[in-house]
């Protein structure tokens, strides 16, 4: 019995004043204007806060080039890349699909001058092992290693909910909102339809 009036009344303090007293009419005090304007402009200044604290990642290429992604809603600013559609690609070097896929988005960049890649290699070549690859393999985009990108990968894996399968592929619009996300190998037809879809 105890237990149901404890329980009732911590009903009756979460949903407040009953019926009767909400139909009365209350002239707010000086001191509850003063209040409310405190928690208003704490609120403004939370915002700010929010704003300055957005989720930052510096990124390096293999060849020396730093960009420098910003989180915004649904989806990453990269100063150095406005203007482009970008496609993220995770890799690895000893998968089959991501190795069918790099002459593909050889093309790509290539054929699109509005498109950057860049790919992050996440089987764990040293920087030295994946420019010997890279030049192996004729690539012309953007290529970083894991050891440069483990904390970024960990924000992508939390973010997107990718279990680590590859190649994984994120495209990007010109005002950075995520547009595709994709597990698996594309055939070039695919990739053009990817590009298309994100370059509206």
């Amino acid at each position: 019995m105890n237990k149901v009036i404890i329980g009732l009344l911590a009903v009756a303090l979460f949903f407040g004043c009953g019926q009767s007293d909400s139909e009365k009419s209350v002239q707010p005090t000086a001191q509850q204007v003063t209040s409310d304007k405190k928690q208003e402009v704490a609120q403004k200044n939370q915002s700010v806060e929010q704003k300055k604290s957005s989720i930052e990642f510096t990124l390096k290429t293999i060849d020396n080039k730093i960009f420098h992604f910003v989180e915004i809603p649904n989806g990453f600013k990269i100063k150095e890349l406005e203007g482009k559609n970008i496609f993220l690609v995770f890799f690895g070097h000893q998968c089959p699909p991501c190795l069918r896929e790099i002459p593909r988005l050889i093309e790509m960049q290539k054929e699109h001058k509005d498109l950057a890649i860049i790919a992050i290699e996440v089987q764990g070549l040293s920087t030295q092992q994946l420019q010997e690859f890279v030049k192996a393999k004729g690539i012309n985009y953007n290529v970083i290693s894991m050891g440069s990108s483990m904390r970024f990968i960990n924000y992508i894996q939390a973010k997107a909910g990718w279990n680590g399968s590859i190649p994984f592929l994120i495209t990007f619009n010109k005002e950075g909102k995520v547009v595709i996300i994709h597990t698996g190998g594309l055939f070039k037809e695919h990739l053009e339809q990817a590009y298309a879809q994100t370059n509206k």
